[in-house]
């Protein structure tokens, strides 16, 4: 087998077949010009591994997105963080051609012959070239950073076109069902969520008509303690425990409503807050800055996971369905209760007594048992659809590196998904 031919960034750009943008400095975008719409500004923490986060967004208005044309974005192109994150990148799609980069972005063009866009995007996400612009991107300096200089010594291989296309294409397959299960999760915990918001907040349960409402709840409801119907913290690891791995969760991996990537540890070089047992239900949130809303349902976790100690884990009492309690928690108006009570201005926490006094409705248990009749197959398709992710991304992520090296022949390469993977409703 022949070498692959290697190419840097630098190259295409002396050949005009790729060109490079910083982000606008300060005086041409200040953060006092954010606005809550308009053109969406990807900044840094927007931005993934080959795709973009689109839940915490800035925009700008109409007349400042205009003069700054040259930071508009287009479709195919990739976009770098200049501080931080420098092994993260994003690639530009249709439905955020036109959007603006920041100011701590460097943006990459192509405009070649040579070299797909997808391709070039699939390479970043390796873990050769990760640790590669780690390396040099924190070489004596505190944070990663950077540059163009640095973006232009890129190297990457360069197999034909029509090898990087089907390259691309039989990668693509496995983050096209991905996506396509991502947005069948969405619509599960939206519909669930409605089924909530009308039953427990609007009070357009199944029979309201023929019930009485006495204090603003219906008869036989009323506001509880959240202790009255959940524990917190009922269990801990003890020093003693027969288990020597553990997957650790800590506060920095809980965003709303996901924990992001775990891997197994020793016991004995845990962190000294691993010591929160959790269980099937229970509800982990995050005791320190409330209002960043770090919470999340367990489901089905395996035997060893086991949450910070800076977490209130809160397990339903064996009457209440969790299903319930999920929403419960997660309100808004529960949000507003724990930010009220956080103490601390740089760093404010809410203790686990505020916790266990926080005020949440309590409806009829039938009701109850309905609701969680009607939910809770959402919630176990959801697990599913996402432990179908995992293991795509697990796939995928294993044929990366072999296609990139020309390891593994593109045209050798037979795809073939079990039914249960592709549409786990069958």
């Amino acid at each position: 087998m022949s070498p692959l031919r290697m190419l840097t960034i630098g190259e295409l750009e002396k050949r005009g077949e790729a060109t490079l943008q910083t982000g606008p400095f300060g005086t041409q975008l200040k953060a006092s010009e954010y606005t809550t719409e308009g053109t969406p500004v990807i900044n840094v923490r927007n931005v993934g591994f080959g795709d973009l986060r689109k839940d915490d967004l800035e925009y700008l208005p109409e007349g400042k997105a205009a003069k700054l044309w040259q930071h508009h974005l287009k479709t195919g192109d990739i976009v770098f963080g200049r501080k931080g994150a420098v092994e993260r990148h994003a690639l530009i799609d249709a439905d955020s051609n036109g959007w603006i980069q920041g100011s701590d972005c460097l943006r990459l063009r192509l405009n070649s012959k040579t070299v797909s866009e997808k391709y070039l995007s699939y390479y970043l996400r390796t873990a050769a070239h990760q640790s590669w612009m780690q390396a040099l991107c924190s070489f004596g300096a505190t944070m990663s950073s950077l540059n163009q200089d640095i973006l232009r010594r890129l190297t990457f291989p360069a197999p034909p076109l029509a090898t990087q296309q089907k390259i691309a294409a039989i990668l693509s397959t496995y983050d096209d069902l991905i996506a396509n299960n991502q947005r069948r999760i969405t619509l599960l915990e939206r519909m669930a969520e409605d089924i909530y918001r009308e039953w427990f907040v609007r009070l357009r349960f199944p029979g309201h008509e023929n019930v009485k409402i006495e204090k603003g709840v219906p008869q036989g409801w009323g506001f509880v303690a959240l202790s009255e119907v959940a524990s917190i913290n009922a269990t801990s690891l003890k020093k003693s425990s027969e288990t020597d791995r553990i997957q650790y969760i800590d506060i920095s991996a809980v965003t709303p409503n996901h924990i992001g990537d775990l891997s197994e540890i020793a016991l004995a070089d845990a962190p000294g807050r691993a010591r929160r047992l959790v269980k099937h239900g229970d509800v982990i949130w995050s005791s320190v800055r409330p209002a960043n809303r770090a919470y999340c349902l367990i489901y089905e976790p395996p035997k060893n996971l086991v949450a910070s100690t800076g977490f209130a884990v809160i397990s339903p009492k064996p009457d209440i369905p969790f299903t319930f309690i999920n929403f419960a928690v997660t309100s808004d108006s529960f949000v507003d209760q724990m930010a009220m009570v956080a103490k601390g201005a740089a760093y404010p926490a809410t203790s686990f007594d505020d916790f266990g006094k926080a005020l949440v409705l309590q409806p009829s248990a039938e009701l109850l048992a309905r609701f969680h009749a009607q939910c809770e197959p959402m919630f176990k398709r959801r697990h599913q659809l996402r432990r179908t992710n995992a293991e795509l991304a697990q796939q995928r992520d294993a044929l990366l590196p072999r296609l990139i090296s020309g390891k593994l022949s593109v045209d050798a390469l037979d795809i073939r998904f079990p039914p249960g993977m592709v549409d786990v409703d069958a």
